[in-house]
């Protein structure tokens, strides 16, 4: 079995990759953990709920991955997620914080549909992390994906389905959805126009536990 893995894993690697770029460099990340950990690519993709065949392609930049797969991915890792995605700036010391709508120095992280522009401040003992984001259409839904903590998402403008073991919620302006998310879950942006959310998380999601921020 694992001769037949180490195979399968030679033959991705010799596909040819995409231009550096977000989806590449955290590929490269993902790739490089799981070699450090001595995981082929089943039993991550076991790990973390994904195929093998998707983590193949996301390792070299193809596919991109939603913030919740990145979760998954670095929970079956045991690092922060922020480990597969790099880091820039400090943490703050003040209690409070004021963003403005052209501050250039909040953290932007675009994957595959969607790009994300951190809200929440880099306050101390941070609990939680607020996105502006924007998914755009695609053909297929995100991979289905469950981790701990829970989320809020408010829909500004556009439309966004939450595929749920019970049924499909689709959002519209207005609309929002509280979750667990232990629950399987997976969005996609079934329209024609990009929708635009707000998107809140228990816990820092872009930030390290020593305060750098990607």
């Amino acid at each position: 079995m694992v001769d037949k893995e180490q195979s399968e894993e030679q033959e991705q690697s010799e596909e040819p990759v995409v231009e550096d770029g977000p989806s590449r460099v955290v590929g490269a990340a993902i790739k490089r953990l799981r070699t450090e950990r001595g995981l082929t690519l089943r039993t991550l993709a076991e790990r973390c709920g994904l195929s093998a065949g998707f983590l193949s392609l996301a390792e070299r930049g193809i596919n991109s991955l939603s913030l919740t797969s990145l979760f998954a991915l670095a929970s079956a890792l045991d690092v922060d997620a922020v480990e597969l995605l790099g880091a820039a700036g400090r943490r703050g010391r003040r209690e409070y914080a004021v963003t403005r709508h052209d501050d250039p120095d909040v953290a932007r992280m675009a994957l595959g549909e969607r790009e994300h522009r951190v809200l929440t401040a880099e306050l101390p003992d941070q609990r939680i992390e607020t996105l502006a984001t924007t998914v755009q259409p695609t053909a297929e839904p995100s991979p289905v994906t469950q981790h701990d903590g829970e989320e809020f998402c408010y829909v500004l403008r556009g439309e966004l389905a939450f595929l749920l073991p019970e049924e499909t919620a689709v959002l519209g302006p207005g609309d929002s959805i509280h979750f667990k998310s232990r629950v399987p879950h997976a969005i996609h942006n079934r329209g024609s126009d990009v929708a635009e959310v707000l998107w809140t998380v228990d816990r820092p999601l872009l930030r390290r536990p020593d305060g750098t921020i990607c």
